[in-house]
């Protein structure tokens, strides 16, 4: 059993690898943030040791560089990471046979990078949290040498660069994402989603958007998945009364 545990747990840090390549290069970004806006390197480590949420770090830093007060700061980075508890409710399906203590150790190490890796892997294969926590510790690990190597070198970096950045965090995702696409209702929710981020975005003020696309896009996916449901079971028992006349 231990050997298992420790096959899983290497099998989701490797298979991650890539994502956390990407994320990474954000890693370098926050460093710099981190730099400029006057945090220690110390306050940059504890950041990414304690808080672990890319976006919402990304998003503090800059809130503490123009002289947020620390409750706007905490508010905000906990609307940002809202949509956490979609991509849990997501997951615990899968995990519902383990231990509380496991689920709350991978509650902590759970991203958008672990949590599409994570979940496309348990559609094929047999879930576990050592998986999960496997994938989580490769992004924890990524993210934060990169904070670091951001911190001291991120200044000589070309600006030129960051459109190549950009990019590969997209295509990182994008990719990860396509082969989860297999029916119509997913089909339907990411659509749905993609159409109200992007409207979103421009329209709602801060983070509510990622909340809002994120429900919204669920609900479609599972309105249309009930309606194929209804449909099939119609046509059964149109077959049945058919076979009966």
């Amino acid at each position: 059993m231990g050997r298992f545990k420790t096959e899983e747990l290497v099998k989701g840090f490797l298979d991650t690898i890539p994502l956390g390549i990407s994320a990474s290069i954000y890693g370098l970004v926050y460093g710099v943030m981190a730099c400029k806006a006057g945090l220690s390197i110390f306050e940059t480590v504890a950041m990414s040791a304690f808080v672990f949420a890319g976006a919402s770090q990304m998003t503090a830093v800059q809130m503490i560089a123009i002289g947020s007060s620390p409750v706007s700061v905490i508010i905000t980075v906990l609307i940002i990471n809202l949509r956490h508890f979609l991509m849990a409710a997501s997951i615990s399906p899968h995990l519902k046979h383990e231990s509380n203590k496991m689920k709350m150790v991978n509650s902590y190490f759970m991203t958008d990078e672990s949590y599409a890796v994570a979940y496309r892997h348990y559609q094929d294969g047999s879930p576990t949290s050592f998986y999960f926590l496997g994938s989580g510790l490769n992004i924890y690990v990524l993210w934060g040498l990169a904070g670091v190597i951001g911190y001291f070198f991120g200044n000589i970096i070309s600006s030129q660069l960051n459109y190549i950045f950009d990019f590969a965090f997209e295509a990182a995702f994008i990719g990860m994402i396509v082969p989860m696409v297999k029916d119509f209702p997913t089909v339907i929710t990411v659509v749905v989603s993609g159409v109200i981020s992007i409207f979103g975005s421009q329209l709602v003020s801060g983070k509510w958007y990622i909340i809002i696309a994120g429900i919204l896009a669920s609900l479609a996916g599972y309105l249309v998945s009930r309606l194929a449901v209804k449909d099939a079971e119609m046509d059964v028992i149109k077959g049945a009364a058919d076979c009966e006349h």
